[in-house]
């Protein structure tokens, strides 16, 4: 597993944590389950300058380790594995992490899109995709948008306007 942090300057330097009085905007984890190195270099690159922690696996065991281990914001897959694979990995993501699960399939059938759906996958995206649509869909299924809004019912709170 590949774990870079947006805020280091060098790829895999360890996370430093400090004290301090300044609010930050809290990071997501992006788990990438890809098979497809280029562009998997893409997505990071995109993911890391939105402030999210980015997490790369190209095998199913080692992501569903990941998945246990981190419980990810949001699981990006694209992966080509056979259909019962593909089924075992987005029910075993789906118990690992409430996160959204987006999934990258052929465009060749709809029948693949309502197995993906009914294993567990938020959303599909027919390939080949735009990195930047695929972030930009991913951002809103984080909430980027909306965090203000959402946080203080989250805590409890009722908020006047």
């Amino acid at each position: 597993m590949r774990v870079y942090f947006p805020s280091s300057k060098q790829k895999g330097a360890p996370m430093i944590a400090w004290k301090t009085n300044v609010d930050t905007v809290p990071l997501h984890t992006v788990l990438i389950i890809s098979d497809q190195p280029g562009t998997v270099a893409v997505w990071e690159t995109l993911f890391s300058q939105r402030n999210c922690i980015v997490l790369i696996e190209s095998n199913v065991s080692n992501a569903l380790q990941s998945a246990r281990l981190i419980a990810p914001s949001l699981m990006l897959v694209d992966i080509q594995i056979s259909k019962s694979e593909r089924a075992a990995l987005l029910r075993g993501l789906r118990e690992a992490s409430r996160g959204p699960i987006l999934m990258l399939v052929s465009a060749d059938t709809a029948q693949e899109v309502v197995e993906a759906n009914q294993a567990g996958a938020d959303e599909c995206l027919v390939r080949p995709v735009n990195p930047a649509v695929l972030v930009v869909k991913a951002m809103a299924w984080l909430g980027h948008g909306q965090r203000s809004e959402r946080l203080p019912v989250m805590m409890g709170l009722n908020v006047t306007v």
